[in-house]
């Protein structure tokens, strides 16, 4: 398995993904050599073998604290095609794009199938603004040579299918871990939450701009709880819009302060332009927590107990996040009926799949 981030090194729900898959792929018999560069320390699993990647200049000596990605990108690459062991190995499945060359070259040198999963395209991540061509062709690549092709909803199918140009895709859903904590007071907040990286990718601009109407007709307030690139963009519009106070960016929080503003909250939000999956909503639904997503959310298309809007209607947003605060017998309906519908998601469901998937290709050759 060729990786980039594993606990403790985790950027968002693909660090998540690789440690929650891997531990339950091991009660499948499978064995597994996790290749990864050495980030933010070494990872304390003992269920899998780690292949760790020394860097050069792209990290600091001491900490191994990223400096420079691209040239990290590069010199993992690089340093995969030296250091791989092909004895023995079944299967090569890479994640993402950010070590695609080296598992392309390295399937086709050796000959062993590969399995590719796409938790995120450029065209995501970017929000479709100015996506960088040189990665969109390092995944169009991986994408047309891979044995199999996993992607994380049926969302993100149709984007591979539309812009990359294959639609053989299996659909595996990420499960979620729930928070230690359940919301059961439903009192008035007169507050809406968005947890997650305040990325263009996300939306935030667009829940700011919903968020004027919102403060206005409520004397509510948004909170934000994470960082990320958009941190100045949400913080200049809010000033714009004279939300000074009334929206609030937290920054990073753990999982005691995110339990406290779950509970203290009316619904959780996410604008997103382009999300895969969306593992934020899950954890939010399973505490309980009301929420409203927009239709390009790729977990919210096999969920019934959410409100759904397009991301670019604030208006609309505005609306759903008004009606929310001011019905506990909508929060209440959408909290207990929400936290049950998640349980349809499990990391051991996504195992089982991606097994599956591992079976077919051993079968086929």
């Amino acid at each position: 398995m060729f990786g980039w981030e594993y606990p403790p090194h985790v950027v968002g729900g693909l660090g998540v993904h690789s440690a929650e898959l891997t531990r339950r792929l091991v009660s499948y018999g499978v064995e597994v050599d996790f290749y990864k560069p050495k980030i933010d320390g070494s990872p304390t699993d003992k269920h899998i073998r780690f292949m760790e990647i020394l860097l050069g200049g792209a990290v600091t000596p001491d900490s191994y604290t990223l400096k420079d990605f691209n040239s990290a990108v590069a010199e993992y690459n690089t340093k995969l095609r030296e250091k791989f062991d092909p004895i023995g190995v079944s299967i090569i499945h890479c994640h993402d794009w950010i070590a695609a060359e080296a598992a392309v070259e390295l399937s086709q040198r050796h000959g062993i199938p590969l399995v590719s999963t796409i938790h995120s395209t450029e065209l995501d991540r970017s929000a479709f603004f100015y996506p960088q061509k040189w990665i969109m062709d390092i995944e169009r690549t991986l994408i047309h040579n891979s044995t199999k092709v996993i992607t994380v909803s049926k969302h993100e199918k149709e984007m591979i299918r539309r812009y990359y140009g294959r639609s053989d895709i299996r659909v595996v859903y990420n499960g979620f871990n729930p928070l230690p904590l359940v919301k059961s007071d439903y009192s008035k907040r007169n507050r809406v939450m968005f947890i997650g990286r305040v990325t263009a990718q996300k939306g935030p601009i667009f829940l700011v701009k919903a968020a004027k109407r919102f403060c206005e007709e409520t004397g509510g307030e948004v909170v934000f709880c994470g960082t990320g690139s958009s941190d100045f963009e949400v913080r200049a519009e809010a000033t714009r819009l004279g939300l000074e106070g009334k929206v609030r960016l937290l920054g990073y929080v753990d999982n005691n302060e995110m339990g406290y503003w779950l509970t203290q909250s009316d619904a959780y939000v996410l604008p997103a332009v382009s999300e895969p999956f969306g593992i934020t909503v899950l954890e939010a639904m399973g505490a309980g927590l009301p929420a409203i997503v927009s239709k390009t959310t790729g977990v919210a298309e096999e969920l019934f107990n959410v409100l759904r809007f397009d991301y670019w209607d604030t208006d609309e947003l505005a609306d759903l996040m008004i009606a929310v605060t001011q019905s506990r017998g909508l929060r209440f309906t959408l909290g207990l009926l929400g936290r049950v519908e998640t349980s349809k998601f499990s990391w051991s469901r996504c195992a089982e799949e991606t097994y599956a998937v591992y079976k077919e290709v051993v079968a086929g050759g």
